[in-house]
């Protein structure tokens, strides 16, 4: 039907369902086959706040996804935006809350800013810079555990673990706790069931609390440390939302990107034998895998504070929107051969990060971490390739971590040593 300034809705919301989670992009051509136009959806499943069944508005052309990241009239605020998924989430039930979700990805200014400032020094470039040493020893370490295998698991026994010791060492973690949180990350940003959702999410809460009333005060460098200075003026729970949010945002999307990033490799072999012969393209290919993999599919929500027309399409008061930023990255008036993967493709802006005050904090901190992954896997695994059929991948279902959750990978590295003078 046609409304207002000439935009058309449609009756029936597009539904984003586990297919569009395998793979989002059928789904995209088919908005970008009429007009690339800001569209209405309806999310079959949720995760975290976000009730199954919420209707909300999806944007997909990369002018109209950088318009909405910086204009002040899309909004953030955890508490206004509950009432929001409930009221429209079609009766499949309330959306589900944590003190979890108020951290700094889930509120504007002034919030926002109090929350996010005291830990920018950590992830400027320079600072990331000097801890590269440490993820390499962090990636030989992780590698070492499968040496001698025929084959291992890229996701579980290589991505999840590395990027589990980075964040964790990031964020003051002991050691013997690497790993503890990890199946609670992976319920809150699925689609698990109220109840164990609510139950893993306080199991989080408790966890985290005791590591930042552990780390109060502390010099150790770590971002719990720096959280509890009294300098910051965040409170406990502040500082626990902060802490999650570090935590799950900052290994699940590395750790995706690092397995879609080989499997788009072993799809194009020509691209796969040129890195593996010249691990000097590695920065490039990270690049392009973040473009044509975003390992965002849609941003987490933004609401409508007003009434706001976007490229000609409406939106009212109140609507929940969402940025397609994997379909931005493939935008033809943007990139040349959007779908194409070329890792010497020339560098240009993608939007993986998002952008606005509400860009990646740990953007330099995903591509050195990504880099490095790479470059050990080049020089460790020299005939790494896919082993599993593609009948047998399982994606998780979640709207903004797209990722499998298996990738069986071989031959596995050498044992340390091997072919060495005896």
């Amino acid at each position: 039907m046609t409304g207002r300034n000439g935009d058309r809705t449609r009756r029936c919301p597009i539904a984003l369902d586990h297919d569009f989670y395998a793979d989002p992009h059928p789904a995209y051509r088919v908005i970008k086959e009429n007009g690339n136009k800001t569209t209405p959806i309806v999310l079959k499943t949720g995760m975290a706040y976000l009730p199954p069944g919420l209707e909300a508005w999806l944007v997909t052309a990369y002018e109209d996804v950088e318009f909405v990241l910086r204009d002040p009239r899309f909004r953030k605020s955890i508490d206004e935006a509950m009432p929001l998924f409930a009221a429209r989430s079609g009766g499949a039930g309330a959306a589900r809350g944590s003190l979890l979700y108020n951290n700094m990805a889930n509120n504007d200014p002034p919030v926002h800013t109090r929350l996010r400032k005291p830990l920018n020094a950590m992830f400027t470039s320079r600072s990331v810079a000097g801890r590269r040493d440490g993820v390499r020893r962090a990636a030989l370490e992780t590698l070492a555990k499968v040496a001698g295998a025929e084959s291992f698991d890229l996701v579980q026994d290589f991505a999840f673990p590395f990027s589990i010791s980075v964040i964790s060492r990031t964020l003051g973690v002991p050691d013997a706790d690497r790993g503890t949180f990890h199946g609670w990350v992976q319920t809150i940003t699925g689609d698990a069931p109220p109840e164990v959702l609510q139950r893993d999410a306080g199991l989080m809460v408790e966890y985290l609390r005791g590591l930042i009333r552990e780390r109060s005060g502390g010099a150790g460098g770590g971002a719990a440390d720096v959280l509890t200075q009294p300098a910051t003026s965040l409170d406990e729970d502040e500082a626990v939302a902060q802490a999650y949010a570090l935590l799950a945002a900052g290994y699940e999307t590395t750790a995706n990107l690092i397995v879609t990033g080989f499997l788009t490799l072993a799809a194009h072999p020509e691209q796969r034998a040129r890195l593996w012969s010249d691990p000097g393209l590695v920065p490039d290919a990270v690049e392009e895998m973040l473009r044509h993999q975003s390992p965002f599919n849609l941003s987490l929500y933004r609401y409508a504070s007003e009434p706001v027309e976007l490229n000609g399409v409406r939106i009212p008061r109140g609507a929940i929107v969402f940025l397609a930023f994997a379909a931005a990255n493939r935008d033809e008036s943007r990139f040349t051969e959007p779908d194409v993967f070329d890792i010497a493709r020339p560098r240009r802006d993608h939007l993986a990060f998002g952008g606005g005050i509400h860009n990646c904090i740990g953007k330099h901190l995903a591509r050195m971490e990504a880099e490095v992954a790479f470059e050990t896997l080049i020089e460790r695994c020299p005939g790494l390739a896919v082993l599993t059929p593609d009948e047998e991948f399982d994606w998780k279902a979640s709207p903004t971590f797209r990722g499998l959750r298996t990738l069986r990978v071989g031959p596995g590295p050498a044992p340390a040593g091997w072919g060495r003078e005896q």
